[in-house]
C-alpha cells in the first residue's frame, strides 16, 4: 500500500528542506568573510613558550590561555571594543585588557589579505623582498622578509609566511636576530590546524555567565 503524505506536511517541510539544500550547495566558508580559527604555537628556537587557541573574524578576536577546550579565554567582539576574560569553569567573566588579548601576538597579522606593501609602510621601510615560496603545515606560502634596517649589514629581520589559498592569512612569523658568534636567535609564531567559518557568537560572553567585579591583570 502506498503511503500518501498530506499536502500540509509538504508545505511545512519545503522551507526547511530548501534552506538545508542551500546551505549544502552554497560556497564553503572563507577566512576573509567567515573568519578562521586554529592553534598558535610560540617557540624560542626549539623551546615551546606558549600554545593556545586563536579565532578571528574581521575585527573580532578570541584567544585562549592554552589549547585545552575548557581553558579561560580573552575575547573582543569589535575593533576597539571592550575586552573580557571568560572562565568557562566558573561560568564567569571580568574586564580584560588589549594586552592580555593579544599576548604573544606582537606584529602577527591576524586578518586576511596580508599586504606586503602596507606592512613595509607600517614599519617605515621601503626595501623588503619576497624571499621564496615554501609549504608550512600543508599550506603553500609566499615568504616576505622585512629587515629592521635595510641599509645595515646583518640587520634583524622578520619574515611572514602568507598562504594565498586561505585568503592571504599569515600562518607563520619568524623573527631572526643576529648574534655575535655569527648565528641567529630565532623566535616563531605558528598557526596550524586552520579551519574557516567561525560563528559571530563565538566572540561574545556566553549568556548566563556572571560578571566579576575584579578586573583581569
Amino acid at each position: 500500500m502506498r503511503t500518501r503524505i498530506p499536502l500540509v506536511l509538504l508545505l511545512v517541510a519545503a522551507p526547511v528542506l530548501t534552506a538545508a539544500c542551500a546551505k549544502l550547495m552554497g560556497p564553503p566558508p572563507r577566512p576573509r568573510t567567515d573568519g578562521y580559527a586554529g592553534i598558535i604555537t610560540v617557540r624560542g628556537g626549539d623551546t615551546e613558550l606558549a600554545r593556545f587557541q586563536l579565532a578571528v573574524r574581521g575585527e573580532a578576536v578570541r584567544r585562549s590561555t592554552s589549547d585545552a577546550e575548557d581553558a579561560p579565554y580573552f575575547v573582543r567582539e569589535t575593533a576597539g571594543g571592550e575586552v573580557f576574560e571568560v572562565n568557562p569553569a566558573t561560568k564567569s567573566y571580568r574586564a580584560g585588557t588589549p594586552e592580555a588579548l593579544l599576548a604573544h601576538l606582537d606584529d602577527f597579522p591576524l586578518g586576511a589579505d596580508f599586504n606586503h606593501a602596507a606592512e613595509a609602510n607600517r614599519r617605515g621601510i621601503k626595501e623588503y623582498y619576497r624571499e621564496s615560496d615554501a609549504v608550512f603545515a600543508g599550506n603553500a606560502c609566499n615568504i616576505w622578509r622585512f629587515p629592521d634596517r635595510p641599509d645595515a649589514f646583518n640587520s634583524p629581520s622578520t619574515t611572514y609566511w602568507m598562504t594565498p589559498a586561505l585568503d592571504g592569512i599569515v600562518v607563520r612569523k619568524e623573527r631572526a636576530v643576529p648574534k655575535a658568534d655569527g648565528t641567529e636567535a630565532k623566535t616563531y609564531v605558528e598557526l596550524t590546524l586552520v579551519r574557516a567559518g567561525i560563528d559571530p557568537g563565538y566572540f561574545r560572553v556566553p549568556e548566563g555567565f556572571q560578571r566579576e567585579a575584579t578586573p583581569a591583570r
